[in-house]
This record gives structure tokens, C-alpha cells and sequence, in this order.
């Protein structure tokens, strides 16, 4: 892992490594970005899964004070409050009915409609789901139920952060290195630097480190950096310039 941080470092800040980059073997240059889009990936995933649970937390606070305890058995709910039950806010709603005096979400933008045996979801006056409770064969949504949720989701939310951000990183940052090599050929072209495609394509796996880390940066902060796109491309493309253009070999005199 040294050697990686170390490669890292110098991806970074000296161009006179890229001469180096070019000659290692291909399996080098892949086991570097995929520790680089691992750590990322894990810095990420901690971020993420933080501001889940605190947004979990403040909806399972919320559920506490304004839902009664719902039982839901062999697809049948049952629960022990006064019904037709209604929490509405400015543009949502959430209902209790399991009696039948009340079917459908008319007259509210967005809410919840918790029936006998279906829940119905308003997303907008055009779109309406329902959900049957058939499938649940015990259910109970309770303080206890709330509590064992609170301690236990982040366990299972991380690893499906990971998983999800890792492939989704790894085919981005491939799909980059091969469209950006494009570049890399046609400098190396002009300059007139003799370096294979393997070359080019070690070069480029080197040279996203810094446009990658500033992404991650700015993610794991919570920062928006006006036309980061461009930014991110425009860092990319310097690098990789700059890098080929120090693969040049000096004549000697």
C-alpha cells in the first residue's frame, strides 16, 4: 500500500514520473486504479452512509411522534388509533384508513395512503402507485421495530453503497481513460513522441488522479463547484499533455 500512496503522490505533483509510467507493466498501472477507486469509493461510502443515517434518524423521529403503532399480519393491517387517521402537512399527507372511508389520495399533491391490505403512494397529481400487503406474513412497526432499524440499517445500507459506487466509479473512470486516450494519441502524434497504445493507456490511468481526487474531494465535503465538468476534463486533459510531453527522449548532443 506504500507503493500505491507513493505512485499517488507522484501522479500528482512531477511530471518526470510519466517517463517511468510509460515503461511499467500493464498490471501495475490496473492494480493503481483500482486502488485508487477503491479508496475513493470507501471515503464515499462512509460519507454517504452518514448522511443517510441522519436523515434516517430524522424520519424515524418524525414516524415516533405522528404514527401510531401499525401491526401488519398475513397482508391485514391493523392499528389502534381513531380512523380515519390523517398527519398533513403544507403538500403532503400520510392516512390510516383501514375501514374504507377513504380510498384514494384526491385533494392532496403528494402522500401515503395506508389501507386494509395496500398502501398507496402519491408521488404527483399523474403518478399513483399501490402496493399490495399480501406478501407480509408479520410486520409489526413499533418503537421497538424503530430502535432495531436505527442501530442495524447502517450494516446493511454500507455494503450496498460500496458495492454500487465501486462498479459504477470503475466503469466511469475506464470509460474516461479510453475516450481521453484519444487525446493522448493525437499528442503524442504531433509532438512526435513514439509511444505505443499500452503506453498512452498507462499514462492515462496515471494522469486521472488528480481530476479523480478533486471530485472526491468536493463530494466528501459537500461542495458544488460551478462547471466541474469542464474542470474536471480540462484538469485531465493538462495532465495528460503535460505527461507525454515529458515522455519526450532528450537528443544527445
Amino acid at each position: 500500500m506504500k507503493a500505491f500512496f507513493q505512485d499517488l503522490v507522484k501522479a500528482i505533483s512531477n511530471f518526470k514520473f510519466y517517463k517511468e509510467v510509460k515503461d511499467f507493466q500493464l498490471s501495475r498501472g490496473m492494480k493503481y486504479i483500482f486502488s485508487l477507486i477503491f479508496l475513493i469509493t470507501l471515503a464515499l461510502s462512509i460519507r454517504y452512509s452518514y448522511d443517510f443515517k441522519r436523515g434516517l434518524n430524522i424520519v424515524l423521529d418524525w414516524t415516533k411522534q405522528n404514527i401510531p403503532p401499525i401491526t401488519i399480519q398475513n397482508g391485514i393491517v391493523s392499528v389502534d388509533v381513531k380512523q380515519p387517521y390523517k398527519v398533513v402537512t403544507e403538500d403532503f399527507a400520510l392516512i390510516i384508513d383501514t375501514t374504507g372511508e377513504i380510498t384514494n389520495l384526491d385533494g392532496y399533491k403528494r402522500g401515503i395512503l395506508l389501507l386494509k391490505d395496500k398502501l398507496m403512494y402519491k408521488e404527483s397529481d399523474v403518478k399513483t402507485e399501490s402496493y399490495s400487503l399480501s406478501n407480509i406474513p408479520l410486520l409489526k412497526l413499533d418503537e421497538n421495530f424503530m430502535n432495531t432499524l436505527r442501530r442495524n440499517i447502517i450494516w446493511i445500507v454500507f455494503p450496498i453503497l460500496f458495492i454500487s459506487c465501486y462498479s459504477g466509479f470503475s466503469l466511469a473512470k475506464f470509460l474516461h481513460i479510453i475516450l481521453f486516450s484519444l487525446i493522448s494519441v493525437a499528442t503524442s502524434s504531433i509532438a512526435n513522441i513514439k509511444l505505443s497504445y499500452r503506453q498512452l493507456f498507462n499514462i492515462g490511468i496515471y494522469t486521472i488522479t488528480p481530476s479523480a481526487i478533486l471530485g472526491a474531494l468536493l463530494a466528501i465535503f459537500g461542495l458544488q463547484l460551478p462547471l466541474f465538468g469542464i474542470i474536471y476534463s480540462g484538469l485531465y486533459i493538462i495532465y495528460l499533455i503535460v505527461a507525454i510531453l515529458n515522455c519526450k527522449e532528450e537528443k544527445l548532443p
